[in-house]
């Protein structure tokens, strides 16, 4: 591609999806499933989007379909420079009746976020597969509280070395390795 060749928004939102990885970083130990949270998803592509001169809005509705309500979130892709071209794909999300230990605000934002988050992995094609590190049905190593262990941040692969769990929590307030970083003792 010549650099006076303004990149089209196909080929802008094939750059993002081909530097884009979002692992499932993130455990849930009551379903025993990883995942990824849709701030892992934003942070991941901040950096991709603003290579490729793109950005994206997101924006929530209220649909219903049949005899259910629906959040329905849309992000929507543009250039940053205002060129032409723009995609949008909608993600979307049932609120459930109840929520344990949830109000209904809380129920709502939540439906949003789960619907924001599969519009964004519509948008990007960030697939549905395991992060390779995850461990699957089991919990996270524990570090231990004295001696050396080794931990690596399962976003960008980063190993480091620690000598007791008080370093090891320490640096993970601050570790500056990545855009969204999460550990796993190894």
């Amino acid at each position: 591609m010549t650099e006076d060749k303004h990149m089209t928004i196909t080929e802008a939102v094939a750059k993002v999806q081909r530097s884009v990885v979002v692992p499932k970083a993130r455990y849930n130990a009551h379903g025993k499933f990883n995942y990824r949270s849709m701030e892992d998803i934003v942070a991941a592509l901040k950096e991709p989007c603003k290579e490729a001169g793109v950005a994206y809005t997101l924006n929530d509705s209220i649909v219903q379909v049949g005899d259910r309500h629906y959040v329905k979130a849309t992000a929507r892709l543009f250039f940053v420079d205002g060129s032409d071209g723009e995609l949008s794909v909608d993600g979307y999300a049932h609120e459930p009746d109840t929520q344990t230990g949830m109000n209904p605000a809380q129920v709502t934002g939540s439906a949003s976020s789960y619907a924001r988050k599969y519009a964004l992995c519509g948008l990007f094609a960030i697939d549905g597969t395991s992060d390779p590190d995850a461990l699957m049905d089991k919990p996270e190593k524990e570090p231990p509280t004295e001696g050396l262990f080794n931990a690596k941040c399962k976003a960008c692969g980063q190993a480091y070395q620690f000598a007791s769990r008080k370093q090891y929590e320490d640096f993970k307030k601050n570790p500056g390795c990545c855009a969204t970083p999460t550990w796993k003792v190894i």
